[in-house]
């Protein structure tokens, strides 16, 4: 006898016999706007015609039900149906039949409802994404809050955890505990080198907010984005604050994790301490560590070597917790925007420094080239040094960072007036506010690209840091910053980068 429940039947059932007759379901719901079943079909159809708003709707009102159904299209045994349960007659019939009986399938799947045995929760353990399995290593939360997640809007490559559809996954299916409440954000995205590109750097819009009922109540949704939901939109003023404490949570971790990387390239192994990373000059591949970062060490650490394994790790979904809360090793794995280590791209054609993850726009800075004289090609952060000390006072700024041991660098200038032109004898002039940031979060041994054409045009934006730019959303709270723990002058050399 099989061993199935009931809901796992008609999950499969659903995966093979999808409902397409949207007319009927929306007719449906408003005249049965408590039949749950019907919000999460008519959800799925909205969600496969790629219009994320009312999907997102639909799935909120579908409440547990969405919560119980994989994500897999499997073909449906009937033969295996289990004999003690009593499956309506219409409905195994239905299954046989072709889609122009569409209505009469829907119809027998809805009158099943009210033999579905109550849906299994969030923790319960059984395979699906969202289970028991990997959250042992979760740390429990400091303080309660909203939890926040991501969408890259218009970028056509974005990974799945950055798409609508996983975002809203996980919203309303992963990571959404009884009486919780989560806020979607949307990245501005575009297509660019390589394919789609997310601009992280600029102000994260605020699309829609979930706040989960109690047992057999309707989750509340809430709209921020007027196209979204065809209303007029709600206030998201009170998820300012969270939104910007995850966002300088998730960026502390990228920089950790880049570290550990870098750490890992130089010496054939992670760092089994924080203070590994924090050597003084010549050894210094970070400035310092916030408390969140040395807190967030040991599963950051975990994850690194399970990846580079080849294991996925555990608990690492990208979620995170909230804001203010211990880390744990789902926060310790950042959004799937920022899961690869950092990187520096240099292009010469938009006078542009942009500090990436992958195909994540991070930062972005206006700098001063030297036309020709610029060097193309593979380089790596080879020397990070504070005030580094030129032929002349105050030549190469207050941070100075040597590419591959050569003669170029990038580094400060004591004329801004020549950022954004060709006035350099080769190296890579920069402002002083934005040479500070960058030394903070590029780790010794980041890698480093110099060409034309390597950034989307229209994602890198025109201010300092870009994290001014215009449009209405939750940006950057100012520069990142680490604090200074590490001897990372070199008085005694008196560099002769060409400037």
């Amino acid at each position: 006898m099989s061993t199935e429940k009931p809901d796992e039947k008609l999950a499969r059932f659903l995966r093979h016999n999808p409902i397409e007759d949207r007319v009927y379901l929306k007719e449906y719901v408003r005249d049965h706007p408590d039949q749950r079943m019907a919000w999460y079909l008519l959800g799925r159809e909205y969600a496969a015609r790629g219009d994320r708003g009312k999907a997102a709707y639909c799935y909120a009102q579908s409440g547990e039900i969405y919560e119980a159904f994989e994500k897999r299209k499997i073909t449906v045994d009937w033969s295996a149906l289990d004999s003690s349960v009593p499956w309506p007659q219409e409905l195994k019939t239905a299954a046989k039949r072709s889609r122009r009986r569409k209505a009469a399938l829907t119809a027998a799947l809805l009158a099943l409802i009210a033999l579905l045995p109550s849906p299994a929760g969030p923790d319960a353990g059984d395979g699906r994404p969202g289970g028991s399995a990997g959250a042992s290593a979760d740390l429990p939360a400091a303080a309660e809050g909203p939890r926040v997640y991501l969408t890259a809007d218009g970028a056509s490559s974005a990974g799945k955890e950055t798409s609508a559809s996983g975002a809203l996954e996980r919203m309303l299916l992963r990571d959404r505990p009884a009486g919780g409440e989560a806020v979607l954000l949307s990245a501005q995205g575009a297509d660019g080198p390589g394919g789609g590109w997310i601009a992280w750097h600029r102000p994260l819009k605020p699309l829609l907010s979930v706040a989960s009922g109690g047992p057999g109540e309707a989750a509340a949704i809430a709209y921020f984005d007027a196209a979204a939901c065809n209303c007029r939109p709600d206030d998201p003023g009170r998820f300012a604050e969270p939104a910007g404490a995850w966002r300088q949570r998730q960026e502390e971790l990228l920089v950790l994790r880049s570290g550990l990387e870098a750490y890992r390239a130089a010496s054939g192994k992670l760092p089994e301490r924080p203070e590994e990373l924090l050597r003084p000059y010549p050894d210094n591949v970070m400035s310092g560590l916030t408390p969140y970062m040395r807190e967030a060490f040991p599963l950051v650490r975990e994850a690194a070597a399970a990846g580079a394994n080849g294991q996925a790790p555990a608990g690492t979904g990208g979620a995170d917790t909230a804001p203010g809360a211990k880390p744990s090793a789902a926060s310790a794995a950042a959004e799937e925007a920022l899961s690869e280590p950092l990187a520096i791209l240099i292009d010469t054609k938009l006078h542009r420094l942009a500090l990436v993850s992958g195909r994540t726009v991070v930062r972005s800075y206006e700098v001063g080239l030297g036309g020709a004289r610029t060097p193309l090609g593979e380089f790596a952060v080879s020397e990070k040094v504070r005030n580094p000390k030129g032929r002349t006072k105050g030549e190469f700024g207050t941070r100075g960072m040597t590419l591959s041991d050569t003669d170029y660098a990038i580094h400060g200038t004591r004329h801004p007036s020549s950022i954004g032109k060709d006035e350099s004898l080769g190296c890579i002039r920069m402002r002083q506010e934005d040479v500070e940031e960058l030394f903070d979060m590029a780790p010794k041994g980041t890698k480093v690209t110099i060409g034309s054409g390597l950034l989307p045009v229209g994602l890198v934006g025109d201010g300092s840091g870009d994290s001014g730019a215009s449009g209405a959303g939750f940006g950057p709270k100012g520069a990142f910053k680490l604090p200074s723990e590490v001897q990372e002058t070199n008085p005694g050399k008196v560099y002769r980068w060409l400037d």
